[in-house]
């Protein structure tokens, strides 16, 4: 109990993130966002562009549900179906509906928190913005050249099984509940401008966090 409650002392004490330029907007700070940052924000809650907000609501930007999205499904998986796919949300509720849903993360920092999707799928934040504009589409047409992964041999050529299995592709189409969403390049831009605007810039350099030393006396990582 002590040890718990030590390690949440440090992470809220060290870790926490409410001071991006959106959280001293929201405190009365109008010049903190761009702005397009600015334009980016309602295009993030408009119910008419973005409605992002439908899912990545309330202080943390995410209502913890789980939503199936058309994610492409890369790496080994978790041994569902053929066996090299990742059922997701069903995996602990054990219903059929939930194929394929993932919980809903957060967006703060998320401009530092590459690569995205459950499967680490998408390289950089605008790939993932993308991807929610048609989701179906962006699943048929990914890229698989951003995947970023460690080469390891016995793995390698599993990382690509999923989505190279047209049963398992249309299988996770199917279930996909977002609509397409119609946004210019000029939105997408602003969106991203926002999403940057959630970056606490005392996430950026944390190096300041690790200790000299343990009280264990093992060695720490470089």
């Amino acid at each position: 109990t002590h040890a718990a409650n030590a390690i949440a002392a440090f992470e809220a004490a060290s870790w926490r993130a409410d001071n991006s330029p959106f959280d001293r907007f929201l405190r009365g700070e109008r010049g903190a966002m761009s702005l397009s940052a600015i334009a980016g924000m309602r295009v993030f809650y408009s119910p008419g562009k973005g409605n992002c907000a439908s899912c990545h609501a309330g202080t943390f930007q995410t209502d913890h549900s789980f939503r199936a999205i058309a994610r492409p499904q890369v790496g080994p998986g978790k041994g569902d179906g053929a066996g090299y796919e990742d059922f997701g949300r069903e995996r602990v509720s054990g219903d059929p509906s939930d194929r394929y849903r993932f919980r809903v993360p957060s967006l703060r920092n998320v401009a530092l928190t590459a690569p995205y999707g459950h499967s680490g799928a998408y390289d950089t934040l605008e790939a993932v913005v993308r991807h929610h504009l048609d989701p179906v589409a962006s699943l048929y047409d990914y890229d698989a050249s951003q995947l970023r992964v460690p080469a390891r041999a016995d793995l390698d050529a599993q990382d690509l099984e999923a989505i190279n299995d047209p049963a398992v592709l249309a299988a996770i189409a199917t279930a996909n509940e977002l609509p397409p969403v119609g946004l210019t390049e000029r939105e997408v831009g602003q969106l991203l401008d926002f999403l940057h605007a959630l970056t606490d810039p005392a996430m950026l350099d944390m190096r300041g966090d690790v200790p000299g030393s343990v009280p264990s006396g093992l060695p720490l990582g470089d």
